[in-house]
């Protein structure tokens, strides 16, 4: 269907073009050849603009607006419906949250009668702006309200804090990596799918990291992170940063047992440690490292055994903290003040 804004500039530069041919022909006096090669047409193009000027004058030159078929819907009705495709399927009556070809032209003959084979549909929808794209997963129960008065209230409030009492902030995460490899699109020869040949076992690497307005930092364990990892995380931190720390992270259950709590307690005022609200790990900038080193840094990664694994993992998390554009994206993507 391609761009409505850049097809009317076409028209109407060849409008101009016309008005151009005939303001030589008549006021310059020239020939309809020298005509062509000035405007870069035919001749034969200039002698029919000619004849049409003849026979109705100016206006038979005119844009006659866009030619070949007709749009099946108006721009009424294409603004209507995008309306209703953004209400969301559910609310239509469909059964799942995703909207198919298939879909959209049922909706487009059952609210405009009009029949749009599948195969077009997804021209339309891009005309209205919208592409095809991979959902976010979202749990439900997350409480938006929450959320929004976690951002808006209580972030400040914890730099607030951080500033008077000369803490440094630090956001903590977990997150886990095997032998089986993060898949990711990579290029092959068509109709030739890629395979990759890995170690199929239940070993886990664990990482943990914790990231500043400047800087992250991390350790990696066997299995999974329970409150002996968390404490030894902790106690590194503590040699790393000078002065007082304000932990920032979620409610795992190994950040809340009595064993951290009492490692925290027996610190002083060297630890403070505040929550992130439930099921918002956007909030959080360590999340963003994990997505980008499982993404950019490990995909279709196939070690053949665990310290291969081990090994991959030290030295790409070294090669991201020296970057630290990248850690300035992970604040931005966060969507929290500095």
């Amino acid at each position: 269907m391609g761009n409505p804004a850049g097809v009317k500039r076409d028209f109407e530069a060849l409008e101009k073009r016309r008005m151009q041919a005939i303001c030589l022909l008549e006021k310059n006096d020239l020939n309809q050849s020298e005509v062509a090669r000035r405007l870069h047409v035919c001749r034969q193009t200039v002698s029919r603009w000619a004849d049409e000027f003849k026979a109705g004058g100016k206006p038979a030159l005119k844009k006659a607006g866009r030619a070949g078929r007709k749009p099946q819907l108006s721009q009424a009705e294409r603004a209507r419906l995008e309306e209703w495709l953004v209400k969301g399927p559910e609310r239509l009556g469909y059964e799942t949250p995703l909207w198919t070809c298939a879909r959209v032209a049922h909706l487009i003959q059952d609210k405009f009668g009009v029949e749009y084979h599948r195969g077009h549909v997804w021209k339309l929808l891009m005309d209205l702006g919208w592409s095809c794209q991979r959902p976010t997963g979202r749990a439900r129960e997350r409480k938006e309200d929450e959320i929004r008065r976690w951002r808006r209230v209580r972030w400040p409030a914890i730099k607030k804090k951080a500033r008077q009492q000369g803490r440094t902030i630090i956001f903590i995460d977990e997150s886990g990596v095997s032998q089986r490899p993060h898949r990711c699109r990579t290029w092959s020869r068509r109709g030739v799918t890629p395979v990759l040949q890995y170690s199929f076992n239940w070993k886990m690497l664990s990482a943990v990291a914790g990231i500043t307005f400047y800087n992250f930092y991390f350790r990696l364990y066997p299995g999974t992170v329970k409150s002996p990892q968390v404490i030894d995380f902790l106690e590194a931190l503590l040699q790393h940063i000078s002065g007082p720390l304000l932990i920032v992270w979620d409610r795992l259950a190994a950040h809340r047992s009595g064993m951290v709590r009492d490692f925290i307690s027996g610190r002083g005022d060297r630890l403070w440690v505040e929550y992130l609200p439930s099921y918002a790990p956007e909030l959080n900038p360590v999340e963003h490292i994990w997505s980008y080193w499982k993404q950019h840094q490990l995909p279709n990664v196939c070690p053949k055994n665990y310290w291969e694994l081990g090994e991959a993992a030290r030295k790409t998390l070294k090669r991201m903290r020296t970057r630290s554009r990248l850690i300035t994206a992970f604040w931005q993507q966060s969507k929290l003040s500095f």
